[in-house]
């Protein structure tokens, strides 16, 4: 049986800051560099499968509409450089989906500024779920996001076996319902991972 391990690589790197801060406060993004991505996922899967594994990310690009969201958006590319080096040292493919969009926000004191967020990663997840699915393919899914919940219900129907890794602080029932398994990254786990 051919397994292939699917990421949502925000969703992932969001579970892990949460894991690894504070009661108070999510951990700074800087703990997720260098990271062993693999060996944390090959110790939740328990077994020596061999995975593909496919890291979903957003398609980056330089904004230019004032200095701010000039320099978030180079800070993101060169940060995104970067750790696409790190995980691919780990046999980890990185797959351009979706974009990031710049948009302004007000914050509570009335001043705005500019935030970039990842849109259309799931849309992208959630067809490479579908098409991966048959019944000789288990598909591991690593999210918490409930807008795959359509896709993991396809691809069972298709017959494949599917898997979904989930966070400790945060369980999503209704993922787990609609995999064949699930299995969950602790506080602990994501400290054993974190160099």
């Amino acid at each position: 049986m051919k397994r292939i391990v699917l990421i949502d690589g925000e969703n992932l790197v969001y579970g892990l800051r949460h894991l690894l801060g504070t009661d108070e406060q999510k951990a700074d993004r800087s703990e997720i560099n260098g990271f062993d991505f693999r060996g944390l996922l090959e110790e939740v899967l328990q077994d020596n499968l061999p995975s593909e594994i496919l890291w979903f990310g957003a398609r980056l690009r330089i904004y230019d509409q004032n200095e701010e969201i000039k320099l978030k958006s180079e800070g993101a590319v060169r940060q995104q450089s970067y750790f696409v080096n790190d995980i691919q040292k780990q046999r980890i493919t990185f797959i351009k989906v979706g974009y990031l969009r710049a948009r302004e926000v007000e914050c509570e004191q009335g001043h705005t500024s500019w935030k970039l967020t990842e849109k259309g990663v799931d849309v992208g997840l959630a067809v490479r779920i579908v098409a991966e699915a048959n019944p000789d393919t288990e598909i591991v899914v690593v999210s918490a996001d409930t807008d795959l919940l359509p896709a993991f219900k396809a691809a069972t129907k298709l017959g494949a076996k599917l898997i979904h890794i989930g966070y400790e602080y945060r369980p999503i029932a209704s993922l787990s319902r609609a995999a064949n398994a699930t299995r969950t990254i602790t506080i602990p786990l994501a400290r054993k991972y974190k160099k």
